[in-house]
C-alpha cells in the first residue's frame, strides 16, 4: 500500500508532527491503518507495542509527499508494560544507559534500513517521553542530521551527558506549551539545558486546572478528549496545539525563527491571503469570530456579577455574622447585628435574678424583725445590709449591658454600613468598583473587537481588489510593478481607508490587581474597625465580666457567712425559737444563693466567648477574606473569566506573528497598491496590539 518516493520534496509540517506526536500515537493504531492528519491522510507501516523495554511506537507514511516518519509515545503507565515507562522517566535524570531509549534507537536503525526505497526514515516525532526518545535519535546518529529532523511536543530531557552541549541541533525542534506545567517544572529547574534543539513557545490549553486537576494531562500531550474543544461557560475552545503552530500563508513554514524566505506577490499568493484572512475556523477572521465570542461571554459573566451585587453584599453580611458568631461559640452571641440578639434577653433575667435574690435577702430581715424573734436576732446579732450586698453586682451588671449595646451596636455597624462599602475600594459609598471598572472596560475592548474584525474584513477586501486587478493586467504586471510605480489608476482613496480608530481605555489600569488593592484596602478598613470598636468593647466587657464574677462571689460569701447562724451558743431555746429561725433564716439564704449562682454558672461561658473573639479577631477577619475576595468578584466565574481572556489574549499574538510575516511579505514594494496594502496590514497589526494589551488589563496572571 506504501508508495514508492525517493526524492521527498515537501516535508511533513510541524503541526502534522504534533497532532501525530501529542494525539494519534496514543490511540495504538494498526498496521496498515489510514487515518488523516490536518486534512492529509497517512498510512501506518509498522507498530512497536508491548516491548520489554516499554517502547511503543508507529511508523507511518505521508501519503502526499511519500515521507516516512516514526512517532515515539510518551508515558502510558496504565499499559501493559508502563511501569517501564515510569521507570525510564526516572531514568532520563540520571546519566546511566536507558535501555528503552536502546530500543528506540534499534527501532529507528531497523525501519531505516526497511522502508530505504521509501527514502529511509527522515522525520522523527515524540510527546512527552516520547521527545527524548525521538531527540536521541538524532543526538546518535550524527551521520544522518541532513536527512533527518525531529520535532517534539513538551517533551522530557536527556539522561545527563547524552547531548553535545555545544552543538545546536538545528535539525531539532521542541514545542513547548507555556501552560504546561511539567515543562515549566524542567525550566525552573534549569533540566531545560539537557533538551536538545530549539525551543519554541506555543499557547494552547490554559494555566487553570479543573476538578481533580483533570485538565494537566490533557494539556501536556497537546490535546483534551478525543481531539476535542475543551468547554468553558459554554464556549468551545480549541486547545490542540498543532492548530497553535502558527505557519506562513505562503510557504507553511513555521513563524518562530525570523523571516520567511521573500514570495513574489502575484494573483496566487494574493488568494492565499485572502483565504487565510476569510475561510474556516483557523483563518484570521475565524479566530477573531472566536474571539469575539469569548469575549462577549466574558462580559457576560461580569455584568452577571453587577447584577447580583446586592445579592452579594447580603451574603457577606450573612457570613461575617456567621463566622464572628463561631467564634463567640455561645447561643447567646447569636444575631450580634441586631440590638434583639439573645445576650441582651440574659441581661434582662441576670437583672431580675439579682433582684429575686436581694428579694430573699431582704425577707431574711423580715423574718428577724418578727416577734418574738427579735430577741433571738439581738441575741445572734445578724446584720444582712443589703444594700452592701448588692449595689456592687448591680452597677456591674448595669455597666455590662451598656457595653453589651455598644458591641452589638458596634456589629450591627459592621454589618450595615462597613461590609456594604468594603466592595467600593476603601471609599464610604456603596459602589461595585472593581465590576463597574470592570464592565466599562470591556464594553470598550468589545467595541474595538468590533472594529479589528471590521479592519480585517476591510483588508481582505484590499487584497481582493488588488488580486482582481492584477488579473485584468498582463500576467507580467505583478513582476514589474515592483520598478514601474502604481499598478491601479483608479479607488485609490479606498485603498488608502483604514477604518474606524480603535477607542482608548482608562479603566483597569493596574488590571486585575485592582481586585486585590480593593481586598487588600477592605481587609485593612475591616481591621482598623475590628481594633477600633470591636475589640476596644470586647476588652472592657471581659473585664466587666471578671469584676462582675468576682462581685457575685463576694455577695454569695456575705450571705452564706452572715445568714449562718446556727453555730451561735444560745443558753436555751427559748421553746424552740432558735431551731425556727435557724432553718428559715438558712433555707432563705439558699434561696438568695441560688439566683446567683444561676448567673455566675453563664458568666463563665460568656466570658470564654468574648475572650476568643477579643484574641482570636485577625482569625475572624483571614477567614472573612476568602468570602471578601469572592465578593469582590466570583472566583470561579474569575477562573472562566480569565481563561476566555487569556485564550484571547494567546489568539491575539498568533495573529500578531501572522501579521509580522504578512507585513514582511507585503514590504518593499514600490507599486502604491501593495503599499497600501501593507500599510493597511500594519494598521491591522497594530489594533491586534492594541486590544491585546487591553484584554491582558482584564487577565490574571
Amino acid at each position: 500500500m506504501s508508495q514508492t518516493n525517493t526524492n521527498i520534496k515537501a516535508k511533513t509540517s510541524d503541526p502534522d508532527l504534533v497532532e501525530l506526536a501529542g494525539y494519534h500515537s496514543y490511540k495504538d493504531l494498526s498496521k496498515d491503518t489510514i487515518f488523516k492528519v490536518n486534512g492529509t491522510k497517512f498510512l501506518v507501516l509498522d507498530t512497536r507495542y508491548e516491548d520489554p523495554t516499554g517502547l511503543d511506537a508507529m511508523t507511518v507514511q505521508n501519503l502526499k509527499n511519500g515521507e516516512v516518519s516514526i512517532i515515539y509515545q510518551g508515558t502510558q503507565g496504565q499499559k501493559k508494560n508502563g511501569k517501564m515507562d515510569l521507570l525510564t522517566d526516572a531514568q532520563l535524570l540520571s546519566d546511566i544507559n536507558v535501555r528503552q531509549l536502546e530500543a528506540a534507537d534499534s527501532y529507528y536503525v531497523e525501519m531505516k534500513e526497511k522502508y530505504d526505497s521509501l527514502g529511509g526514515v527522515t522525520s522523527v516525532a515524540g510527546n512527552s517521553l516520547g521527545g527524548p526518545l525521538a531527540s536521541s535519535i538524532v543526538v546518535k546518529h550524527p551521520e544522518d542530521e541532513d536527512n533527518l529532523r525531529c520535532v517534539t511536543l513538551d517533551p522530557a530531557l536527556l539522561p545527563k551527558g547524552m547531548m553535545d552541549p555545544n552543538k545546536e541541533y538545528k535539525n531539532i525542534i521542541n514545542y513547548y506549551g507555556d501552560n504546561d506545567v511539567l515543562t515549566t517544572a524542567l525550566i525552573g529547574l534549569d533540566l531545560d539545558k539537557r533538551i536538545p534543539g530549539e525551543r519554541r513557545d506555543i499557547s494552547f490549553g490554559f494555566p487553570f486546572a479543573d476538578d481533580k486537576l483533570k485538565n494537566l494531562g490533557p494539556f501536556h500531550t497537546g490535546f483534551y478528549g478525543d481531539n476535542e474543544h475543551y468547554v468553558v461557560a459554554g464556549e468551545k475552545i480549541n486547545v490542540a496545539a498543532d492548530d497553535h503552530i502558527i505557519t506562513s500563508i505562503w510557504t507553511g513554514e513555521p513563524l518562530y525563527s525570523g523571516n520567511t524566505e521573500r514570495i513574489d506577490i502575484t494573483p496566487e499568493a494574493l488568494a492565499k491571503l485572502s483565504k487565510a484572512m476569510i475561510g474556516d475556523d483557523l483563518s484570521v477572521h475565524g479566530k477573531y469570530t472566536s474571539i469575539d465570542s469569548y469575549m462577549n461571554k466574558s462580559q457576560s459573566l461580569v455584568e452577571q456579577e453587577g447584577e447580583r451585587f446586592t445579592a452579594r453584599l447580603n451574603e457577606l453580611q450573612d457570613k461575617i455574622e456567621e463566622i464572628t458568631e463561631s467564634h463567640f461559640s455561645h447561643p447567646l452571641f447569636k444575631g450580634m447585628s441586631t440590638l434583639a440578639a439573645p445576650i441582651l434577653l440574659e441581661l434582662d433575667i441576670w437583672i431580675a435574678l439579682l433582684g429575686k435574690a436581694e428579694s430573699f435577702v431582704r425577707s431574711i430581715n423580715k423574718v428577724l424583725d418578727s416577734p418574738p424573734l427579735e430577741l433571738v436576732e439581738h441575741i445572734v446579732n445578724i446584720d444582712l445590709n443589703v444594700a452592701n450586698i448588692f449595689e456592687p453586682p448591680r452597677e456591674l451588671l448595669s455597666q455590662f449591658k451598656e457595653n453589651i449595646v455598644d458591641l452589638l451596636q458596634g456589629f450591627k455597624q459592621l454589618s450595615e454600613h462597613l461590609i456594604p462599602t468594603l466592595l467600593s475600594g476603601g471609599k464610604q459609598v456603596v459602589e461595585d468598583v472593581f465590576v463597574n471598572d470592570l464592565n466599562a472596560h470591556y464594553k470598550i475592548v468589545n467595541q474595538n473587537i468590533e472594529k479589528v474584525s471590521k479592519h480585517i474584513e476591510l483588508f481582505n477586501f484590499k487584497t481582493n481588489f488588488v488580486r482582481a486587478e492584477m488579473v485584468m493586467r498582463d500576467k507580467n504586471l505583478a513582476e514589474s510593478i515592483t520598478n514601474k510605480g502604481s499598478l491601479l489608476a483608479v479607488a485609490p482613496s479606498m485603498l488608502n481607508s483604514s477604518g474606524e480608530p480603535l477607542t482608548e481605555s482608562d479603566h483597569m489600569l493596574v488590571g486585575m490587581k485592582l481586585g486585590d488593592l480593593i481586598l487588600d484596602e477592605s481587609i485593612a478598613i475591616l481591621t482598623a474597625f475590628g481594633n477600633n470598636i470591636i475589640q476596644a468593647v470586647v476588652g472592657t466587657l471581659i473585664g466587666i465580666v471578671s469584676a462582675l464574677e468576682g462581685s457575685l462571689e463576694a455577695t454569695i460569701l456575705q450571705i452564706k457567712s452572715k445568714a449562718k447562724i446556727d453555730s451561735v451558743a444560745i443558753p436555751m431555746d427559748f421553746l424552740g425559737l432558735y431551731s425556727n429561725l435557724a432553718n428559715k433564716v438558712n433555707a432563705i439564704a439558699e434561696s438568695a444563693i441560688a439566683p446567683l449562682e444561676e448567673i455566675t454558672g453563664t458568666l463563665g461561658g460568656v466570658r470564654d466567648g468574648l475572650t476568643r473573639v477579643f484574641f482570636g479577631f485577625p482569625n475572624i477577619v483571614n477567614e472573612f477574606k476568602p468570602f471578601l475576595q469572592n465578593a469582590i468578584l466570583d472566583q470561579f466565574k474569575l477562573a472562566e473569566i480569565n481563561i476566555l481572556n487569556g485564550v484571547s489574549s494567546s489568539l491575539h499574538g498568533e495573529l500578531v506573528l501572522l501579521f509580522e510575516d504578512i507585513i514582511y511579505q507585503l514590504s518593499e514594494h514600490k507599486g502604491n497598491s501593495i503599499t497600501a496594502l501593507h500599510d493597511t496590514s500594519q494598521k491591522v497589526k497594530a489594533d491586534l496590539e492594541t486590544v491585546r494589551e487591553q484584554i491582558e488589563r482584564i487577565t490574571f496572571s
